[in-house]
């Protein structure tokens, strides 16, 4: 079943299709709606992503089952409102929470039996950022798995959390952010109302914390945050740390229309429960992140994650410095590498570009392209809407 469904998903090629649902309610009741109204594109990438049926056989062993109760258990201590928004979605979508969560694990519960050894890792994220006097522009190519071709929707949601959720430290949230299928909100690309634009890079260290906060709850929880120091705080972690990796770009907008570009690397720390962050402010150069530590000194894994991501930065660094959103779009859709691209769309190629969002905030506007984005029109334009900046913390 799992075999047809890849075969009819890739006979119906790039669709340029984005849904967009408008949500508000409860963490549960948004959960449950998204799971209700993308039922049957959830239930498609379940049935198709090849990664899952790894996690699920890992799931099986003793280790990988400690790790994955481990792991639930602290994140119904830490995030027990974004644990009822999966279990929404499970329950809107008359899926398994179990299969559910297991996306957010990733890589923690796919390495649980050789977490030491050299792994070869596969994946994708291009991000680029400037300020210009007139504005400041975010460019992101949403790499990913093949199976997620088409199996992708941008939830715009207004949570408002039920007085327990209050009391377990939930606060009222206005946010947009483009999801896979099935996973958490926020680790891609989006915004939130407090003043932030952001996207996302997987990174990949070889040595992971198994129980730790799996990345995806880190990104969801940035949804939230009302400050970039804030945004800090979450990401830091501190009491128990990150168990995986990633990248985060991001654009903060203060009361004042002031905006700051910034890149922050999140890695577990072996040593500590917190994880080790390093941000670094952009000013006048342009922000460029793949999927690959650039300050962080850690061991990372090989293989085509690593390979792809400096050969794409090699060829964004070829062309001449970007000045404005045409030069961001330019950059984006090259497909010139042989064996790995920026915009990647080869047929044969595991990885490839699903979509590509473009924020403007001059125009505050989020443009999603599904095709390369200097050759195409943005099939979808969405609002950026910054209405709780009056309550964000400066």
């Amino acid at each position: 079943m799992a075999q047809g469904t890849v075969l009819c998903e890739r006979e119906i090629g790039r669709r340029r299709a984005v849904p967009v649902l408008y949500l508000q309610g409860s963490h549960y009741d948004v959960g449950f709606d998204i799971g209700r109204n993308f039922a049957s594109i959830i239930k498609s990438f379940l049935s198709s992503y090849q990664n899952l049926r790894d996690f699920e056989k890992e799931y099986k062993t003793d280790t990988g089952r400690d790790a994955y109760d481990k792991t639930l258990a602290n994140m119904k201590k830490r995030f027990p409102y974004y644990i009822k928004e999966i279990q929404g979605v499970a329950d809107g979508a008359n899926v398994p929470f179990h299969q559910l969560f297991l996306l957010q694990m990733d890589d923690i519960i796919g390495t649980i039996n050789d977490n030491h050894l050299p792994r070869n890792d596969t994946g994708g994220c291009s991000s680029l950022a400037i300020k210009t006097p007139k504005s400041t522009v975010l460019g992101h190519n949403e790499d990913a798995f093949g199976e997620t071709l088409n199996h992708f929707y941008i939830m715009s949601a207004h949570i408002i959390p039920t007085p327990e959720d209050k009391e377990l430290g939930a606060i009222e949230e206005k946010f947009a952010s483009l999801c896979y299928a099935g996973h958490l909100p926020g680790y891609t690309m989006g915004y939130n109302e407090y003043g932030l634009v952001f996207s996302i890079n997987t990174l990949s260290p070889l040595m992971l914390k198994p129980g730790n906060t799996p990345r995806t709850f880190i990104t969801r929880a940035l949804l939230a945050s009302k400050s970039y120091a804030d945004a800090e705080r979450i990401l830091r972690d501190e009491g128990l740390g990150i168990g995986n990796g990633f990248s985060l770009n991001m654009i903060w907008m203060n009361k004042t229309g002031e905006q700051e570009i910034y890149n922050a690397e999140v890695a577990p720390d072996l040593k500590a429960d917190r994880s080790i962050v390093n941000i670094l402010k952009y000013t006048d150069e342009p922000l460029i992140h793949t999927n690959i530590y650039q300050r962080i000194s850690i061991k990372e894994v090989i293989g085509p994650i690593i390979d792809s991501s400096t050969c794409r930065l090699k060829i964004i660094d070829s062309h001449t410095p970007p000045h404005d959103q045409n030069d961001v779009k330019d950059i984006l859709s090259d497909t010139t590498g042989t064996d790995f691209q920026v915009f990647q769309e080869k047929k044969d190629s595991v990885i490839k570009t699903i979509a590509t969002g473009i924020f403007e905030l001059e125009k505050m506007t989020w443009s999603i392209f599904i095709n390369k984005p200097n050759s195409s029109e943005p099939v979808a334009i969405l609002p950026i809407r910054f209405s709780m900046l009056d309550k964000s913390v400066q």
